[in-house]
């Protein structure tokens, strides 16, 4: 999983001049499981499946298996999140999402498990001495993994109903690496001084300076929340209560990067308003959207962060409260049906983001447009339009999009003037988001 690479910077990572074996790795892991299990309070059975590898096959499996980790699902096509981070600047120039961070993680090789194979990879090349707080925290990740299932957990199947947002994975994501995160802190440290508020926030500056380190903008943003932002949001729960309310987490997971950024609006459930995609506008010149995503607070505040400050970013990406993004392809033309040369092109982005309240929006907005000029940023009400394309295009978008948004809310003032129920999970409108009913008390 991606959070060891974050742990092993305290790691002294001396050359081995002796290979690791499998039975070396065996031994170690066997005498780390109990106290893993005992520290998260979680059984493990049988034998963790380990074995030692080398350093190309730590680079190609281990490497392969962290992107997996960092990729969301991707329904409308191969590399739409690729696409839509490169828009906004997030990956730069002809480079590979994947394979920057594949490259990122095994540039510093260290222990990892695989949810695919129920493996622990370790590198053979290390000394196991070395590499001890990134097994634990491995170990941790298949501890979790047998009680809670990591794959399913990051990426249902169909049939189970759940349809995941690439911010809902990114949440779940950060769920993961927390928990795993937590346990390790847990069995290095047993008297839980490191939850202490003082330690923690310590902790956390040295984790998310780590985190960050030689990596592109977006790749160190995604690490500093999932690494950081996780453990912090499931440090504060269990300074309260027992493992258990940890397990409770996992049954009711955060719903967005914005509730993990701001734990207060998972307590309330403050769920993310719900932006469909009959907002997106049909465009002269381009086909209609085949894929469609929610970027997310997080996404909203690394953005704004390649042009304006660190803590400006936060500050406008702090009242976000539902969003959704969209790919578009130029049509073919012509009595051939051939597509034109602009189809080489990278796709036009069209972005809706709808705002706690138009005060909030506001202040998005004059924040956009100083990173995307005022031409490809337009407001209305608590909705905020961004395009990313063709300048002849964007005012169709700009309208399009907020006319669609205009038609949503009307349409759902009906629904609840009918008496229909409201979806629990936001609505479009900008009514107030936290639910009566909610039962999250931490």
């Amino acid at each position: 999983m991606a959070g060891t690479t974050t742990l092993a910077v305290a790691v002294v990572l001396a050359l081995s001049s002796v290979p690791v074996t499998d039975a070396a790795v065996r031994v170690d892991v066997d005498r780390l499981v109990p106290q893993v299990t005992s520290a998260r309070h979680l059984a493990f059975r049988g034998p963790l499946q380990a074995r030692a590898v080398t350093r190309d096959t730590a680079d190609a499996q281990i490497g392969a298996a962290l992107a997996a980790r960092v990729t969301t699902a991707d329904p409308g096509g191969q590399g739409a999140e690729e696409q839509m981070l490169r828009r906004l600047g997030l990956i730069a120039g002809a480079a590979d999402y994947v394979k920057l961070w594949a490259a990122s993680a095994s540039s510093a090789a260290v222990a990892t498990y695989d949810p695919a194979t129920k493996r622990l990879l370790v590198p053979d090349f290390l000394p196991l001495d070395g590499q001890r707080v990134a097994l634990i925290h491995e170990i941790a990740h298949a501890v979790a993994d047998q009680r809670f299932d990591l794959r399913n957990f990051l990426a249902p199947p169909p049939q189970t109903l759940i349809d995941l947002s690439g911010d809902a994975t990114r949440a779940r994501l950060a769920l993961v690496e927390g928990d795993a995160t937590l346990t390790t802190m847990a069995v290095v440290d047993p008297s839980a001084a490191f939850l202490r508020p003082t330690a923690l926030g310590s902790l956390a500056d040295r984790l998310r300076a780590a985190a960050g380190e030689g990596r592109p903008p977006w790749l160190a943003a995604l690490g500093r929340f999932v690494h950081v932002d996780g453990l912090l949001f499931v440090a504060r729960v269990r300074a309260r209560q027992p493992w258990a309310a940890i397990d409770a987490l996992w049954r009711d997971p955060p719903a967005s990067s914005e509730q993990v950024l701001h734990p207060e609006k998972y307590d309330v459930c403050e769920n993310p308003v719900v932006v469909p995609e009959s907002v997106l506008p049909a465009l002269p010149g381009f086909e209609s959207p085949k894929t469609s995503d929610t970027l997310g607070e997080l996404v909203v505040r690394a953005w704004l962060a390649t042009v304006l400050p660190p803590e400006v970013a936060a500050r406008a990406a702090a009242g976000w409260g539902g969003d959704r993004a969209a790919l578009y392809r130029p049509a073919p033309v012509g009595p051939d049906g051939g597509a034109p040369a602009a189809a080489a092109s990278q796709p036009a982005l069209a972005w809706l983001t709808v705002w706690d309240d138009s005060a909030e929006a506001d202040d998005f907005a004059h924040a956009a447009s100083a990173v995307a000029g005022d031409a490809n940023v337009q407001r209305r009400g608590e909705a905020v339009a961004l395009w990313f394309g063709p300048p002849d295009a964007a005012a169709a978008a700009l309208d399009g999009m907020l006319e669609g948004w205009r038609s949503a809310t009307l349409n759902e003032r009906r629904s609840r003037a009918g008496g229909r129920h409201a979806r629990a999970s936001g609505q479009p409108g900008g009514a107030s988001r936290g639910s009566s009913g909610c039962a999250r008390r931490h």
